[in-house]
């Protein structure tokens, strides 16, 4: 498989400020594949968007997409001329046309038939096929989203960006659009880029995810791969929880880190490489989350157990890795 995107190098500062907003940022996107740029808020991922969009040109590095140089040195492709589809943030439809006139926008220079049929095609691929007629007011966030969804895809973009797509709905809505986009996006064999801070999102969507902090790339792997072995404790925390082990020949060969469902509570503290006292115990309905305090050192640990264990504020308990 080829790649379809290529980023080398590349650095953007916004005018006036000292700190670049991204710094040496390399990555390559194969045909057809679903990536996600995961971090916080401030992390460089939507900064990313817009250079690959063109609505930046970044200050170093290149970007290619196949075999054409869309920004360096001497290069700047203008976004219009780019093939590249963008779902901003809000979705933003067009208040004053009707969802079909929406959609076809941008097939402009198609053929009334084709645009016509291209229309119909991604209306019901998106669950709307009834709604053309519709004027943006008269949609659900949710369905608002599909509609731009299926804009951004008609006019067939080598490349889709996706800026926090999901980042409105609820979690009900939230699960069933990311797995209609998914869907559709394979069906399509879009090569497409997911800009979010929800971790669930980029793992349910994607096949690779980019971890970013502080404008760098810190890891990009696929997804089974960056939550089991994630490069540094910064990754790591992106997806949830993290305990910063105590140092010890016990569990020298294991990380220095550890989400609490990858340790457990065990009364043999021989067995152990720390004990604790227990200080809280949350109930959080697959699991109860117990914090246990390691004494002098003033650490915490935090560990999942089962929902249904008894557990004794107060109680010493050891921990040690859980072994599947």
């Amino acid at each position: 498989m080829s790649a379809q995107l290529t980023l080398e190098s590349l650095s953007f500062s916004y005018p006036g400020s000292k700190q670049r907003a991204l710094e040496d940022a390399t990555l390559t996107i194969e045909e057809g594949e679903l990536l996600s740029l995961l971090g916080k808020s401030g992390s460089g991922k939507s900064t990313l968007l817009r250079l690959i969009a063109g609505l930046d040109r970044p200050s170093n590095g290149t970007i290619s997409l196949g075999q054409e140089i869309l920004a360096g040195k001497n290069t700047f492709v203008r976004p219009e001329r780019r093939n590249i589809g963008l779902v901003p943030q809000g979705c933003d439809l067009f208040p004053h046309l009707n969802v079909r006139r929406n959609i076809s926008y941008g097939l402009r220079r198609w053929s009334h038939s084709e645009r016509s049929l291209r229309v119909q095609e991604l209306l019901e691929q998106v669950g709307l096929g009834g709604f053309g007629k519709r004027l943006p007011h008269e949609l659900s966030g949710g369905e608002t989203q599909r509609i731009a969804l299926a804009r951004a895809l008609a006019p067939k973009p080598r490349l889709l960006l996706l800026d926090e797509p999901f980042s409105n709905l609820d979690v009900e809505l939230r699960e069933t659009l990311r797995t209609l986009t998914a869907d559709l996006l394979r069906m399509q064999g879009t090569t497409a880029i997911f800009v979010t801070h929800h971790s669930d999102d980029a793992f349910s969507i994607s096949d690779r995810i980019a971890a970013m902090q502080g404008g760098r790339i810190l890891q990009a792997a696929p997804t089974r791969e960056i939550w089991q072995a994630p490069a540094s404790p910064d990754v790591a925390a992106l997806f949830g929880t993290i305990n910063m082990l105590p140092p010890g020949k016990e569990h020298e060969s294991q990380p220095s880190f550890a989400r609490p469902d990858q340790l457990i509570l065990d009364s043999d503290i021989d067995r152990c490489f720390a004990k604790g006292t227990i200080r809280r115990v949350e109930f959080l309905g697959t699991v109860q989350r117990v914090t246990l305090d390691l004494g002098e050192s003033g650490e915490l640990l935090s560990v999942d157990v089962p929902s249904g264990a008894s557990l004794r504020k107060g109680a010493t308990m050891g921990v040690r890795w859980r072994v599947d």
